[in-house]
């Protein structure tokens, strides 16, 4: 066993080697600054990196946001003109209907006969049938079918033994679908036997 004179005497050893004077210990603590050096100058490399993606990306994300914005603006104003113009087409094809109207309503009354009046007549309902065709638009006129509710409209009843009861007796106004959609139900005479 070491006597106190002999582990004092290692202790003071030992700090002799470990002294600041000591070339290897000096290396050591000039590494391990350098190290420090070199992390730090990564670290600030890397926050440099993120920092440039970040704005890239921020940049990106607004650029998103604002066509998205503007995507929506223009799909709004889209959608404002076809509900504002929808009809245009229609329009195109009746207006000629009306404008003929309005040239046989300014003809003199005592030049004018009645053949002249039905063939003109027929001509605008020749018209007519053409718009309806192109726009896929269908007549109900139901006379003597069985009343339905979904395209008919009643409007009376009458009795009438020959025929069965809900069959339409009288078409008083014909009715209208539009692409398979009734937009105007044919108004109709219903019988009704006791």
């Amino acid at each position: 066993m070491l006597s106190d004179d002999e582990k004092e005497g290692i202790n003071k050893e030992e700090l002799a080697q470990s002294s600041p004077d000591d070339p290897s210990t000096n290396d050591t603590k000039a590494t391990d600054h350098t190290e420090d050096n070199q992390d730090s100058e990564k670290t600030e490399d890397t926050f440099e990196s993120l920092s440039k993606k970040y704005e890239e990306t921020y940049d990106s994300l607004l650029r998103a946001q604002a066509e998205i914005e503007n995507t929506k603006k223009r799909v709004i104003k889209e959608v404002e003109n076809a509900h504002k113009y929808s009809i245009e087409s229609i329009l195109q094809e009746i207006i000629p209907i009306y404008d003929s109207l309005s040239l046989s309503c300014k003809f003199d009354k005592n030049n004018t006969n009645i053949e002249k009046v039905l063939e003109g007549n027929k001509m605008l309902l020749d018209m007519f049938e053409k718009i309806f065709d192109s726009n896929n638009i269908k007549e109900i006129n139901p006379l003597e079918e069985k009343f339905d509710p979904k395209y008919h409209q009643a409007i009376s009843t009458v009795e009438d033994t020959k025929l069965a009861d809900d069959t339409v007796s009288e078409v008083v106004q014909k009715g209208y679908m539009l692409n398979e959609r009734v937009i105007k139900p044919a108004l109709v005479i219903v019988i009704k036997n006791n």
